[in-house]
């Protein structure tokens, strides 16, 4: 069984994007064969400011993301005891966005399933900042999922987003 939790603390309404994370989320759960496993999740819609303000705090980021994920690692007694596990939250920045699918020419709905199911992944521990194995994996994971959904999502990179600043390094 899977449970996924909302919580929306921007203006905007959230409903249809919620109904659209249920859709790619159980797709997913399919997809990975973890249908038999009580999962447990949330997803949280956040503004600019919180956003930026998590960013900061707890990846020592200075930018406002797109999606934040924060998973939780339980024990398996925790997870007996309790009957379900617990894999975490999803915080996503509505504006941010909003912004990205202007930005990389995808309509709001393609940006939001693609920020569901990368979120969604990396509370499953798949991570594509540690080897381009990882990254590929994850990737194209990321890409089944959403063709599952309909959803023709195409990665593009724009020089801007990796400038080397002189000093960096």
């Amino acid at each position: 069984m899977l449970k996924i939790s909302f919580q929306n603390q921007t203006s905007t309404e959230m409903q249809e994007y919620q109904k659209l994370a249920k859709k790619i989320i159980v797709s997913a759960v399919k997809i990975l064969e973890l249908k038999n496993e009580n999962l447990n999740l949330s997803i949280n819609f956040i503004d600019e400011q919180e956003a930026q303000k998590m960013n900061l705090e707890y990846r020592h980021k200075n930018y406002i993301p797109d999606v934040i994920s924060f998973p939780i690692e339980m024990t398996n007694q925790e997870v007996e005891a309790l009957g379900f596990r617990e894999i975490g939250d999803i915080f996503i920045c509505f504006a941010e966005a909003q912004r990205k699918s202007i930005k990389y020419q995808h309509t709001v709905v393609e940006e939001m399933g693609f920020l569901f199911v990368h979120g969604f992944l990396h509370l499953l521990g798949f991570d594509h900042e540690t080897n381009l194995d990882d990254e590929k994996e994850m990737f194209d994971l990321q890409t089944k999922i959403l063709l599952k959904n309909k959803i023709n999502y195409e990665i593009k990179f724009i020089e801007e987003d990796y400038e080397v600043k002189e000093n960096e390094f």
